[in-house]
């Protein structure tokens, strides 16, 4: 999964920079609901720490007024978030250059495919969707929520699903803006297996440049998780409220 996959390139550049530093790593790991509960019940991460990451998790109020409470900086990562420390990727600014490439190439029907189900992601996901259509009003296209659709990440009848809906359109999306890699590898196998030719027939657009964009030879946008963790740990006490925005959204089309 694309969280998989961002924390492991996160994690595994913050931690020897941080040890580097004299400090250790402690990864909280909250998967479901009962041990989101237990997390914020018992607030292990007060013990012996001196600041708290918050990477791509949708912290509710009481959630955070309960980290509030730890007396410690708290340094949101992958999320902007008002007010607070805030380490993030410009997925708007990614999302409008996608979109304008696939502008400049001529495609005037373009389709952006949602992930759902993605815990943590709703800020990128808002984001991208904003910038793809920030592009094509910019473009004088008109806005076609019919274009708009969503699946979820490794959800095979669903994506060939949603892939129905929009082919079956009176006029067709001639390109398709997936908002995650592991999306657009699927939809990319989907169209193959049903024989239409990518990117001779339909174009497909990915973000994040996870290592399985070459393997399907995808263009997509780039991010860099290790870059993005790099950031707090230039100051692990948080001592900036300003948030840090990296715009290296590349295309590697």
């Amino acid at each position: 999964m694309a969280y998989a996959w961002f924390m492991g390139a996160a994690l595994s550049s913050l931690a020897p920079l941080l040890r580097s530093a004299g400090m250790e790593l402690n990864v909280y790991v909250i998967p479901d609901t009962a041990e989101r509960t237990s997390f914020f019940e018992r607030l292990p991460a007060r013990r012996n720490a001196d600041a708290l990451l918050v990477f791509s998790f949708d912290l509710t109020e009481a959630e955070t007024a309960r980290l509030d409470g730890l007396g410690m900086p708290v340094i949101c990562v992958s999320q902007h978030v008002d007010g607070r420390p805030s380490v993030y990727v410009d997925d708007v600014a990614g999302a409008l250059h996608g979109t304008r490439h696939l502008l400049n190439l001529g495609h005037r029907r373009i389709a952006f495919l949602e992930t759902v189900g993605a815990s943590g992601f709703s800020f990128s996901s808002n984001e991208r969707l904003l910038g793809y259509r920030q592009a094509l009003t910019e473009a004088g296209v008109p806005l076609d929520e019919d274009l708009v659709a969503a699946t979820a990440v490794g959800d095979k009848r669903g994506t060939a699903e949603v892939l129905g809906r929009l082919l079956s359109l009176r006029e067709p999306p001639t390109a398709i803006f997936a908002e995650q890699d592991e999306v657009a590898v699927a939809v990319i196998r989907t169209l193959r297996r049903t024989q239409i030719a990518v990117p001779e027939r339909i174009s497909v657009l990915g973000f994040d440049d996870q290592p399985l964009a070459d393997w399907f030879d995808l263009s997509t946008l780039a991010q860099s998780p290790s870059d993005l963790a790099a950031r707090p740990a230039d100051r692990p006490c948080g001592s900036s409220r300003t948030p840090r925005r990296n715009t290296n959204g590349t295309c590697s089309c």
